[in-house]
């Protein structure tokens, strides 16, 4: 049994819904102001059984100016379009509007129905299907038949009609990650909250965990239950009409354009990239209604396929913004003013008002590219990507997009948020850009361009050289300081990775190897820190003769010999090795500070606060070391200050 979706088009009143009750026997205007008025409002559904091989879940659009949005809701998975024309009106404007919303959508079979033949003669009948299929053109594989549901005729011409239509077809791939776009959700007493849509991708079991995906991201769910044309199935593959009953999702929720997928990764974006099909009038800049899956959203649409230059001068140029635009695909980025749950690969729909697009309502369309596109990019690069994405095969695809994310790796899973490309195709590709060398696969947090991984390793043995020449007195560059200065531009893992890179001998890499030791990177040939151990162990033994009166910058600098620059790095130096304590404007050693505290504690023992005089008798110093020390011992958490008196903190 193959299944299929088949939905109808066309102009008000010309018949769409009386052809489905004559051709499926189901009435598809199920609500009360439909039946009043007469034409259809919301989307309806039915059944079609055509022989024992073919199953149709068919979606009846409505056709008035006002609801081509819901027409495009609907249109979303349509294999075949059943194109109704009135024979005696013919085509009318939003047939013109359903045929573009079709082509953009990339909906190639029609089979064009002329409807109530029975009211006119049959020239004129037949002048109505030759004005569709002018309409229709080399665009689309179209047949045309005339029929009357009324009477009869015709009807089963074009039950053999889309027959032909829905087996010529190519056999839809099984594999990919289910995919639905909501458009109803309602509550079923004792079953919960069900939403209906149409499976486009993949496969759904009942019990299967599924993800919502809306304005506010994906969160967890499941397939309680999954019905098929009213009937309850243990799985549905695509393409069909599917309703599943979620698990732990309660109504008020759910939205239209919501979409129920099995890629935890789904997220919603504000900004797409595209490959933009004009339709009518498009300018820079332009305010238009996106419409994608079941959602739509207000855009501006700004081209991507021109220098700023260019934009700026178009934008100058009153008259050239109103002309309209060559029919010829551009690169364009969409603003969203809402998020939408959008994907690569998705067809969409751009719609303007009347006053907007004098033409027509329809201003065009085309082909999502990369569904959450870096916000900032230079020009030339993201033209380069969507090029890619446009033309390129999936390696190239692959890597333009891990190029341009460079120095920070992309994971498979944004990969694939990215652009449409089968789970096996795309770990294809990424393998096989492993094995050119193109890029490097890291531990978990996924791809990097090795171009960029080998700038990082080159940037590490950078900084260390740095180092050395300002603090020619450290053993080394702190390990932990490199990996935070990689990670700044890049990630954890890649800084990592980078710095194994950097300690070891490879072709690519000029000069040395780092040495990793213990906590500190240094290069082999570094010896600074020898060379000046003897001014270190002179500011040192000054340090401990000074005791409590400590020293100054300058009278280190006196009684080591060394230059100012020098003299810095000696007293960083003892104090990282932890033989000396930096106080205000004065350096002490580490003993007689750890000697004082040890008096400043056992005072407390016996007394409640401690007055500058206290300190001082205790300590025997004057008041510019006195201050100094009790502000050390505050910010230690020994004591703490209160009024002119210290009082024990802890």
């Amino acid at each position: 049994m193959r299944r299929f979706v088949l939905g109808t088009a066309g102009h008000v009143d010309h018949g769409k819904t009386t052809l489905v009750r004559a051709l499926t026997g189901v009435d598809t205007d199920r609500l009360p102001e439909e039946k009043r008025r007469g034409i259809t409002i919301e989307l309806g559904f039915a059944p079609w059984r055509l022989g024992d091989d073919v199953e149709v879940s068919v979606i009846d659009v409505p056709g008035h100016r006002r609801l081509v949005h819901t027409m495009i809701a609907g249109a979303i998975g349509m294999q075949v379009v059943l194109l109704v024309v009135a024979a005696d009106e013919g085509v009318m404007p939003q047939t013109r509007e359903h045929v573009a919303a079709c082509e953009l959508l990339g909906i190639r079979r029609v089979l064009v129905a002329v409807t109530k033949c029975d009211r006119v003669e049959v020239e004129l009948a037949q002048l109505a299907g030759e004005e569709a299929r002018e309409l229709l053109g080399a665009r689309f594989e179209a047949e045309v038949v005339l029929c009357s549901a009324r009477t009869g005729e015709g009807l089963e011409a074009v039950r053999e009609g889309v027959r032909r239509a829905l087996l010529g077809l190519p056999a839809p791939p099984r594999s990919g990650s289910p995919r639905l776009s909501v458009d109803r959700a309602f509550s079923v007493r004792g079953a919960g909250t069900v939403v209906t849509g149409t499976l486009v991708e993949g496969e759904v079991t009942v019990g299967q965990a599924l993800y919502l995906v809306g304005e506010q991201g994906a969160r967890a769910t499941g397939a309680r239950g999954l019905h098929v044309h009213d009937q309850a199935v243990s799985a549905a593959v695509a393409p069909t009409r599917l309703a599943i009953n979620l698990a732990g999702v309660g109504l008020d929720e759910l939205h239209r354009g919501d979409v129920i997928t099995g890629e935890a990764h789904a997220a919603p974006t504000r900004l797409v990239d595209v490959l933009l099909r004009p339709g009518g009038e498009l300018r820079h800049g332009m305010a238009a209604q996106l419409y994608v899956g079941t959602a739509r959203s207000s855009v501006r649409v700004a081209r991507l396929d021109r220098s700023a230059e260019e934009s700026r001068e178009e934008e100058s140029r009153e008259e050239e913004n109103v002309a309209r635009e060559e029919a010829r695909p551009r690169l364009a980025r969409l603003r969203l003013a809402r998020p939408l749950v959008v994907f690569g690969g998705d067809r969409f729909v751009l719609r303007g008002s009347e006053v907007d697009a004098p033409s027509g309502a329809v201003l065009g369309g085309g082909t999502v590219l990369d569904a959450h596109p870096p916000r900032v990019r230079p020009r030339a690069r993201r033209r380069a990507v969507l090029q890619a994405l446009s033309e390129g095969s999936a390696s190239t695809t692959v890597l333009q997009l891990i190029q341009e994310a460079a120095p920070r790796p992309l994971a498979r899973a944004a990969l694939a948020a990215r652009f449409s490309l089968p789970l096996e195709d795309l770990v294809r590709a990424l393998d096989k850009l492993v094995e050119r060398g193109e890029v490097a696969r890291l531990k978990s947090t996924g791809w990097i361009a090795r171009p960029a991984l080998l700038d990082l390793a080159r940037a590490a043995r950078a900084h260390v050289a740095a180092h050395h020449h300002g603090a020619p007195l450290d053993r080394g560059l702190p390990l932990e300081t490199l990996r935070q200065r990689l990670r700044s531009s890049s990630s954890p893992e890649a800084a990592e990775e980078a710095i194994r890179l950097a300690a070891s001998k490879h072709s690519a890499l000029q000069g040395e190897p780092l040495v990793v030791e213990g906590d500190v990177v240094r290069s082999p040939s570094f010896t600074g820190a020898t060379a000046a151990t003897g001014g270190l162990g002179i500011v040192q033994q000054a340090l401990v003769a000074a005791a409590l009166k400590g020293l100054t910058e300058f009278q280190a600098g006196e009684v080591s010999g060394a230059p100012p620059r020098e003299v810095k790095a000696l007293l960083a130096r003892l104090v990282r090795d932890g033989e000396a304590i930096h106080a205000g404007e004065l350096w002490f050693s580490r003993g007689a500070v750890d000697g004082l505290r040890a008096r400043v504690v056992a005072f407390f023992e016996e007394h409640a606060k401690m007055s500058v005089a206290d300190f001082k008798a205790l300590s025997g110093l004057g008041r510019r070391q006195t201050i100094m020390l009790l502000e050390l011992f505050d910010r230690e958490g020994i004591t703490r200050r209160v009024g002119d008196d210290r009082v024990r903190a802890r």
